[in-house]
Order: structure tokens, then sequence, then C-alpha cells
């Protein structure tokens, strides 16, 4: 859930900015909020008010120089623990999916949901019908919308105008044959649960026959062909370049990645729905020189600064040695290690006497080896959580900028493309950099 839509947590922070409140206690990051995002904004806002936020579980006090940097560290470990229970909650939905028995609630354009399935509705199919047939006869999609929009005929929404690109979303859709492709768009697993169109993030399945047709799929396969000539003729073959930057920013206001672009004379990256429409998104372009900065100014306070990435290790040391003793299985598995290896050494010990044939020793001393091997794996197997494969990707981060004898001068392509793992960039000029680890910095550009 997010933060504005808690209530009692909107009323705490009312509270706050009333100075009503000095101190903020609670019992662990998870608790105060499972997105990373939201956390650090609250707490920077509660921060600027002198208020401080006391996490019990992770020892974290907001108001400590550095403590930041560890919220962000467990609110990031927190934010997995949310994702793998959303994951698991997915299961059954894929499930059906797979089984071609997932209905979506949101029916296309000429169909209505009726107990849960997909019914034609004859006033929108029928105009669904129309277009198949105007675009076989010529109508580009343009032309298509423009002569829907004359026409006065309403959207599925009833608001807006028809455009091309509804009209092309129709002419490619396989549920007006009967079948169904689930995950054509995927959803964060975390708030604030962002759709993007999925270009193999994510599996897709096509199930056949799963509701009513309104076209033939004759029909339908040969306005696809005509699209994919059209497209062929038009579409302009370029050779793409690639940056440093490439598919590496992502707008925070639409999810769209960056694109470099020649702003007089200058090399500027903009939001890919800003450029082609400046209404659809609201953000801004970017100098190359500016982004780069950025960069360098974390690399140098993470390298040349206070000792966060130390101190950030030592946590998630605790961590880990807590969470190892605090497991149950782990500590079962270790236990019956012990006694193997007892049982291997009086095999030994008893071959070493004489009293074991050396093919029996080497027959029951390679049965135990392998239960050996099989225990320790499922031991590392149950063991190897977040924290851990954080704790060793930040060791990796600091031993990697530690190589680094003078503060950054200029960018390092190499060492970028090694740390940066995502960038996104605000409206408000924030850009936040995911490097390795998880964590996340935000300088302003």
């Amino acid at each position: 859930m997010k933060a504005e839509n808690r209530t009692e947590f909107q009323r705490m922070i009312q509270m706050c900015e009333l100075h009503q409140i000095d101190l903020i206690v609670t019992k662990s990051v998870s608790r105060f909020a499972r997105n990373a995002k939201e956390s650090l904004a609250y707490v920077r806002k509660l921060k600027l008010l002198g208020i401080g936020v006391q996490f019990e579980k992770e020892g974290i006090f907001t108001l400590a120089l550095g403590d930041e940097m560890l919220l962000n560290t467990f609110s990031a470990i927190a934010q997995e623990e949310s994702k793998a229970i959303s994951q698991n909650q997915r299961l059954s939905i894929v499930k059906r999916m797979e089984d071609g028995e997932y209905v979506d609630s949101n029916a296309p354009y000429g169909f209505r949901l009726i107990n849960k399935e997909l019914s034609v509705y004859e006033p929108e199919a029928e105009i669904v019908r129309t277009i198949f047939r105007l675009y076989l006869n010529g109508f580009s999609t343009s032309e298509l919308a423009r002569e829907l929009n004359t026409r006065n005929i309403p959207t599925k929404t009833g608001k807006g105008v028809w455009r091309s690109a509804k009209v092309a979303y129709i002419l490619g859709n396989e549920k007006y044959i009967g079948d169904s492709r689930y995950q054509k768009t995927y959803r964060d697993t975390t708030v604030p649960f962002k759709q993007f169109t999925n270009r193999g993030q994510e599996d897709q399945f096509y199930a056949q026959g799963t509701h009513a047709p309104l076209i033939d799929k004759e029909t339908f396969e040969k306005v696809q062909f005509l699209l994919k000539k059209r497209q062929d003729a038009f579409s302009k073959s370029t050779t793409q370049n690639i940056y440093p930057l490439t598919s590496r920013i992502q707008c925070s206001e639409c999810g769209s990645f960056f694109r470099r672009r020649i702003v007089s004379g200058n090399v500027k990256w903009g939001c890919c729905q800003h450029i082609s429409d400046k209404n659809a998104c609201r953000s801004n372009y970017y100098s190359e020189e500016r982004i780069y900065d950025g960069f360098i100014a974390m690399v140098n306070k993470l390298r040349f600064g206070e000792d966060i990435l130390g101190q950030v290790i030592s946590r998630l040391e605790s961590a880990t040695i807590m969470y190892k003793k605090n497991n149950l299985a782990a500590r079962e598995m270790s236990q019956n290690i012990a006694e193997l290896n007892a049982k291997l050494l009086m095999l030994e010990q008893l071959r070493a006497k004489g009293y074991l044939a050396p093919e029996v020793h080497q027959a029951q001393s390679r049965e135990i080896s392998n239960q050996l091997a099989s225990l320790k794996k499922e031991r590392q197997t149950e063991l190897d959580t977040q924290i851990i494969r954080m704790l060793e990707d930040v060791r990796h981060l600091k031993a990697t900028l530690d190589e680094l004898e003078d503060p950054l001068e200029s960018f390092d392509e190499k060492l970028f493309m090694e740390i940066i793992k995502e960038i996104t960039i605000s409206r408000a000029d924030e850009m936040e950099m995911t490097i390795i680890g998880g964590l996340k910095f935000t300088e302003l550009i």
C-alpha cells in the first residue's frame, strides 16, 4: 500500500508538520515503509523538520551522520522481502495463464466482461469489423482515426479522441479472433506498481479459443500481413549507436528510457515520451555533462567522504550473523554435517586398526561423502539470502572504489559500466543511481 493511502501514517506526518511529535520510534524499516524510495522521501522530509526516526531492529537513527545510507540498505532489503511475497501471490495467476483460464478484468473495445467471461458487445463489435474492413480496403491507421472522429464514434472510455495508435492496437489484438496473449505488459512487484510493456522481462502465454471471436482468422491474418508490409516499407533502417548512457536512464515520471539528442550543438538526453510528445510526459532534457558530473560526485563522496560503505558492510555482517544464528534449518544441517564427519573419522580409525576391510571402508566412506556434499549444498542454499548477496556486492563495490587513489575529475566509462545498474531522473532534477548491492544515491543535476 502506498504511504499516501495509509490514513494513520499520514496523520502522524501531519502531526510532525505541526511540531506535535519530536521523535518517531518504529520496530523496523519494513513497518515504516516497504518501498525504499518512499522510506527515504519521508525520512528526509522529517529530517528537515528536525524529527528523527529510530528503527529499533536495525539500530538506525536517521539524524545520525551516515545512518541514511544504512536506512537505504535495509529499506532495499525490506523491499526485496515485499517483492518476494508479491511474487508468491502471483503464482496462482501465472498458473491460470498457462492453462488459458485467466480472464483480464479489462475487456477490450468490442467486448464486455459478463460473469467473468468476454462477451461480444455488438454496438462496438460492428465498429471493430468496420476498422478491419476499411484497413484492408487501403485506409491507413491515421485515416481510420480521422474517420472515426468525423463520425463522432466514442472511444472505449467515451472520452478523448481516436488516434492512430489506438486503431493499430485494435488491428493487432488477437482477442478479436477468440485467442488471448497474456502478460503483454507487466507491473513492478513493489510500489508504486508502474506498468511497462513486456519486452521479454516476463514470460508470455498464448491460449487459443478462450472466448467467442469477433473477427474471422483469415481476415485477421490478412491484416497482420498488411501491417507488417507497411511497417517494413515506411521504417528507416538506421544503425543504432551505443553510448554509456544508452538503456541506462529511465524517466521517473512515465517509466520510458532516455534517448540521446543533439540540441543546439550540445549532447542532451531526454525521455522518449517527451521527445515524441511534450504533453505526454513533463520531463526535461539534461545535458550529458550534467549526468556525468552527478556520477562523479557520487563516486567521490563514497570513496573520499565518510566511510559509508564500511558502515553498511559492518551492519550487513551483523545482520548475516544474526540470520545464520536464528536459522534453525541451517543449524540442524550443521549438526548433521558434524555427525557425518565424526563417522568418517571413526571409519578411518577402524580401517587403520584392521577392523574394517578396505572395500567396505571405501564403499561406506563414499556414501557418507555423498551425503556430506548434498547437505553442504542444501545448507548453502538455505543461507543464501538477499542480505548475504548484498553483502558480497557491497564488499566488491568498496574494493573497486578503494582502487581510486585520487578523486575523479572526469567521467570513467569503465567504472560507470561496472557499478551502475540503473538511473532514474525526475522532473525535480533529481538523479537516483542504483549501484551494485542495490544501494541508491541521489544527486541534483
